[in-house]
């Protein structure tokens, strides 16, 4: 008779301890085919078919696995951690340099009354301002944040190989994610949420720093956001980022428009969130408008994007890029999907991705 009372009381015991805590795994495996096609100036303008499962233009989201965990300390206080490991589907390899938990591993406390404090790899304040003015969501052929691999005698630069290249961004944000991150979020009031985030070189990369402010309702989205990394390359000059949008849900249609303006333009190392400034660009401004329309099962979405780099030499050039999503919901947690994009502008011909087919993708979340 001990034994069963025994073990009523670990059960109990264990049904208590998961009230307290909750631990979540979850994820997302994605996958594509894609048909594409460089610039007339890169490899003669030669076509190929790609598999993707990285999280680019190519699919409909970055396939990761992760997980959430929340304790209720009480009081309004909340112990929360998320630990988030991207990878590429078609090959198995993991994502972001070959990290772990590259795409995010913080530790926090959140507390209703007075915010959330976060500590540790982090998205950017203009990463999360994405959610807001891309159709996509950071992802998909719509995202504005692409990485356009351009060669540099695009750039008019004389003496400039063809084969030398650089990756830009048409709304530029300084990279994705930031390591050794000090993030607040306050509480929500009347639909207003602010943000500060402080990122410590720790006398290796650069400092960075910046913040946003965000509005919501039933139907407008809103926000603003900027950031800057301080020391560039060992002196004063810092990379600054600005970027401003919006969304409106008319229930038959959701619009939305964003504005993004970058000084001191660079690039991110992506194994160690380095920054370097470019030495052909100075600055650049972007603007974009897009559309998502749900029929049914059914979602389509579509936005056009344009950007002006101005060169450190003088004068400008301009890439823009058009693009159209459609997904079909399978079940609540399955879709498929097919999209197409085809850049413009002074620098398309020289993109090793002037345009691309999504024949066919899919995308499952657990």
């Amino acid at each position: 008779m001990k034994k069963p009372v025994l073990a009523y009381v670990v059960l109990g015991v264990a049904a208590s301890s998961a009230n307290a805590q909750s631990v979540t795994l979850y994820g997302v495996v994605d996958g594509s085919i894609n048909y594409q096609t460089p610039g007339d100036r890169v490899n003669g303008g030669e076509s190929s078919w790609r598999l993707a499962g990285d999280g680019s233009h190519q699919t409909a989201a970055g396939s990761r696995w992760g997980f959430r965990v929340a304790e209720d300390l009480g009081g309004g206080l909340t112990a929360t951690a998320v630990l988030e490991s991207g990878f590429n589907s078609d090959t198995g390899t993991s994502g972001q340099g070959g990290r772990l938990f590259g795409r995010q591993s913080y530790v926090g406390i959140r507390s209703t009354s007075l915010g959330e404090v976060r500590l540790g790899r982090q998205q950017t304040m203009s990463y999360e301002m994405m959610s807001i003015i891309d159709p996509g969501s950071n992802a998909s052929a719509t995202t504005i944040r692409e990485s356009v691999v351009i060669q540099r005698a695009g750039f008019g630069v004389a003496g400039a190989p063809g084969a030398a290249l650089d990756s830009y961004q048409m709304f530029g944000t300084y990279g994705d994610r930031r390591d050794n991150a000090l993030h607040y979020y306050t509480p929500n009031v009347g639909g207003f949420e602010a943000a500060l985030y402080a990122a410590a070189g720790e006398g290796v990369i650069p400092r960075t720093n910046g913040g946003k402010l965000t509005f919501a309702n039933k139907q407008l989205q809103a926000g603003v956001s900027y950031e800057q990394a301080e020391k560039v390359n060992g002196i004063g000059a810092a990379g600054k980022s600005l970027t401003v949008g919006a969304s409106y849900d008319f229930g038959v249609i959701k619009l939305h428009a964003g504005y993004n303006q970058v000084k001191d333009f660079g690039f991110v190392n992506a194994g160690n969130n380095g920054f370097s400034l470019s030495a052909l660009i100075r600055d650049s401004e972007a603007y974009t408008i897009g559309t998502t329309i749900p029929l049914g099962m059914m979602k389509f979405m579509i936005n056009y994007t344009a950007g002006t780099f101005a060169l450190t030499s003088g004068g400008d050039r301009d890439l823009n890029k058009v693009a159209a999503v459609a997904q079909y919901q399978l079940s609540k947690r399955t879709l498929t999907y097919a999209s197409y994009e085809r850049k413009g502008g002074d620098l398309a011909n020289f993109a090793t991705d002037k345009s691309n087919l999504t024949v066919f993708g899919v995308r499952h979340a657990f």
